[in-house]
């Protein structure tokens, strides 16, 4: 099995759209898939895809707390059969952990441990791959599912300013004795004339670039995604071969 996860470094890097699209590719293609929604500060999956409400992950969170009420936290596992049942199932036929609901979940005491649990579950599936698509916050459940993550992806861009953040990102997990040498960095789209080449600034922080994304294009208002999904289908390839 396969974990990986797509982390946007800053806000509107298209992290959602590539884990979607990686997903829906992955499910196209006959690997048993999960699409997991793990930004449950402001995630939406559900919309995107046009889910229910629930179940999501907060009805997971919510039954790990009762769970551990009655056993202590330290001792709550999950077999897959115990949360088939908090997944729904998309038109595709692929799984999703839909996006949180519950506003006060983020602040939760025990909210590192419950993620914890959730990420051990999810290692253990039978799934061939679970796609995880984060928020940009600096959490620490955050950055374990990053470390623990068999693909962690970094979605970024050339823009400087970006780039800037991005070295202020792997400083923030250099901090915290993070191993950044096993992140990968996915570029969401070409370079500008008047910007450093992906392979420039991978070279600048010593990390291997996964790829490149082209640009959708509209024409008569629909999106042509054939360059786009063709560069999809090789970075799933890359994951699942590796």
């Amino acid at each position: 099995m396969k974990l990986a996860s797509i982390y946007g470094v800053t806000k509107q890097s298209g992290n959602t759209t590539i884990a979607e699209e990686l997903s829906l590719m992955s499910q196209n293609k006959g690997y048993k898939t999960l699409l997991v929604d793990l930004d449950i500060h402001k995630g939406d999956v559900t919309e995107r895809l046009k889910l229910h409400h629930t179940p999501n992950i907060s009805d997971w969170c919510e039954d790990i707390y009762l769970e551990s009420k009655k056993n202590g936290i330290i001792n709550v596992e999950y077999k897959q059969s115990d949360w088939a049942h908090f997944l729904q199932k998309h038109e595709s036929g692929l799984d999703v952990l839909a996006s949180n609901t519950n506003r006060k979940l983020p602040d939760y005491g025990n909210i590192y441990y419950e993620m914890r649990i959730i990420h051990n579950a999810l290692k253990n599936s039978d799934y061939d791959i679970v796609i995880v698509d984060m928020g940009n916050k600096h959490t620490s459940f955050n950055f374990a599912f990053l470390e623990d993550s068999d693909f962690p992806l970094l979605v970024v861009d050339t823009f400087r300013y970006n780039v800037k953040a991005l070295k202020h990102f792997i400083w923030d997990l250099e901090d915290v004795h993070f191993p950044v040498n096993k992140l990968q960095l996915l570029f969401n789209r070409e370079a500008s004339p008047i910007e450093d080449l992906p392979e420039t600034v991978a070279k600048e922080f010593n990390l291997p670039a996964l790829g490149v994304l082209p640009e959708m294009h509209k024409v008569d208002g629909c999106m042509i995604k054939d360059d786009f999904c063709q560069k999809i289908d090789s970075i799933l390839e890359k994951i699942m071969t590796s």
